[in-house]
């Protein structure tokens, strides 16, 4: 039975079991999800990219952070409360970019303390999150087996962010890498 937010009212854990082979539909629907998450990322990026190099959003401050946060509520209750239909389908998703850009905006002062306290953990994060959605891309666009859309997603996911950050340690000579 479906809620009024579109969701199921029950979850049977054992779906999470079933290794069949995933139908085309759901291989469209799975790309269609991870391209849009990795959009957001982007657009999440841009609002705290805006936010920490412009001094006219940082001077209106709380300001900025109540606009951010009310925005991101108005996005999140379109989404939520709209109807899932192919005429809707655009607004939805440039809601969902809002969702994120003002969400972005929104954590600007913790990405600019971040900046201050480690300027490379910035760049680490960004790349292993941008890697883990490529990597889960991939897997579900190369496979219809389930099992190996779950496996190919998470060994793409550990090598990508493994030789991303040995690249990154050439260039940044991190101690941390030798004492783990």
């Amino acid at each position: 039975m479906m809620s009024r937010t579109g969701t199921s009212r029950y979850f049977d854990p054992n779906v999470l079991f079933r290794f069949r082979d995933i139908e085309k539909p759901v291989q469209i629907h799975l790309k269609n999800v991870y391209s849009l998450l990795s959009v957001g990322l982007i657009a999440a990026s841009i609002g705290s990219f805006v936010f920490a190099t412009s001094s006219f959003i940082q001077y209106w401050g709380f300001g900025t952070l109540l606009l951010s946060a009310v925005v991101s509520i108005a996005s999140c209750c379109y989404i939520m409360f709209t109807e899932h239909t192919e005429s809707r389908l655009w607004s939805r998703m440039v809601a969902f970019l809002v969702f994120t850009l003002s969400t972005g905006v929104g954590l600007g002062p913790l990405v600019n303390f971040a900046l201050q306290v480690n300027p490379s953990s910035l760049p680490a994060a960004l790349l292993g999150t941008a890697i883990i959605f490529v990597a889960f891309t991939f897997a579900s666009l190369l496979t219809r087996k389930r099992a190996f859309i779950y496996l190919g997603g998470i060994l793409g996911m550990a090598i990508g962010v493994i030789s991303t950050f040995g690249l990154m340690n050439l260039f940044l000579r991190s101690p941390a890498l030798f004492q783990v």
